[in-house]
């Protein structure tokens, strides 16, 4: 399809400089992402089932004579200017993402450039789709063309990481820069975070709808709470491993082995580590309905996901519980879990395309009676990963 910059976007860059975008030199289009299935398992060697959606974050560029930056953040309303060389973190986020990118590149031994950089699109912020990797993604694509790099897209998914990591002090891992980066129109992407090594699937859903819907809530009691199933799951591998030592990744585990050392585990570690082996398997056999057109299956998966992310890894909350059970039960709705983090967010739906309207309105209407709360929609399409435009 034909991708050009938001007309807010063309706005903003004409009444900046009086030119039109066409005058800049590099428009880039960088996507965000959602996660079919595979959720909490790319810390633990595991396989996941991202893809570019058709919301994006678009950067226009052009080169400027002074060693700085000029940062155009559109939707925010925010514009700063970041001396050359980087010197380290600015305590402004939206800086700092882009600061980050520009220092791995910094370190590699390329001399950056003064650029004057506008951004803004259609991603929505909090939604779940990643909106920071596809700020990062942009951004190690765009220094990847204009420094003459020629870093494959795996490896920028990598640099991405880095930054995240190192300079931004955030313990992610890969799957949303990977996503964004590698993505495909034609369907999503699996991905085994132990190797990076990936392929494409073909989405034989054609008369299916992806529906995100947000609950608009963020509980307290995520604090703290992604790092320590992270280290319930190091426990549990190495109680494998203490048996099975030839598997490097949790993920890699089987049910019976785990059954095997089952009482050398905690029992919440036990649940978390049975979850993430399920989950693993889940990918693979939604993998198989999703070519073969199967909306019964693959909501099948969908909905068993759920469970296990509510009860054995116990990352959902009420109001995620509430909308994936009133959307599962209403006609034309083939599945539906919660995705990402979890304690808040978002649900991701399978919906017959045609019953997209319907299903917001029912949805919309029970959320409010049970939470007093409006929860918001979202029907995404599958689209390409980054891309100049």
């Amino acid at each position: 399809m034909k991708v050009e910059l938001p007309p807010h976007l063309r706005t903003y860059l004409k009444n900046l400089t009086g030119e039109q975008a066409d005058r800049w030199t590099h428009l880039v289009r960088s996507p965000g992402r959602i996660n079919l299935i595979g959720e909490h398992i790319d810390y633990t060697g595991g396989l996941v089932m991202p893809a570019s959606i058709d919301k994006a974050i678009y950067f226009a560029a052009r080169p400027l004579d002074t060693p700085e930056w000029r940062l155009h953040a559109v939707d925010l309303d925010q514009t700063t200017v970041l001396p050359l060389p980087i010197a380290g973190r600015t305590g402004r986020q939206w800086v700092d993402y882009l600061a980050g990118i520009g220092v791995q590149f910094q370190d590699q031994g390329q001399f950056l450039p003064g650029l004057e950089i506008v951004f803004g699109g259609d991603l929505p912020n909090g939604a779940g789709v990643s909106s920071s990797a596809a700020l990062e993604g942009g951004m190690a694509f765009l220094l990847n063309i204009l420094l003459g790099t020629q870093l494959s897209r795996p490896e920028l998914a990598q640099l991405c990481k880095r930054s995240s990591n190192t300079f931004l002090q955030i313990p992610s891992g890969i799957m949303d820069q990977f996503a964004s980066l590698n993505g495909l129109a034609t369907g999503p992407i699996v991905l085994n975070c132990a190797t990076l090594a990936f392929e494409p699937v073909k989405n034989g859903l054609n008369t299916y709808s992806f529906l995100l819907v947000n609950s608009m809530v963020t509980h307290d009691n995520s604090d703290g709470a992604y790092a320590r199933r992270v280290t319930e799951c190091e426990q549990a591998l190495e109680a494998v491993r203490n048996t099975y030592p030839s598997v490097t990744h949790l993920s890699a585990a089987t049910l019976g082995q785990l059954d095997a050392i089952k009482e050398s585990l905690s029992k919440v570690a036990f649940e978390r580590a049975r979850y993430v082996v399920a989950e693993n398997d889940r990918v693979r056999a939604a993998v198989t309905a999703l070519e073969a057109g199967s909306a019964v299956e693959f909501g099948r998966l969908l909905n068993a996901s759920h469970v296990g992310l509510r009860d054995e890894y116990e990352v959902s909350c009420p109001e995620l519980d509430f909308l994936q059970s009133q959307a599962i039960a209403l006609s034309g709705v083939a599945g539906a879990r919660m995705m990402g983090g979890g304690f808040g967010g978002c649900t991701l739906n399978l919906v017959y395309s045609d019953r997209l309207e319907d299903v917001q309105a029912v949805l919309e209407q029970r959320y409010r009676e049970k939470f007093h709360l409006d929860c918001t929609f979202y029907p995404v399409r599958l689209a390409a990963g980054t891309s100049l435009i």
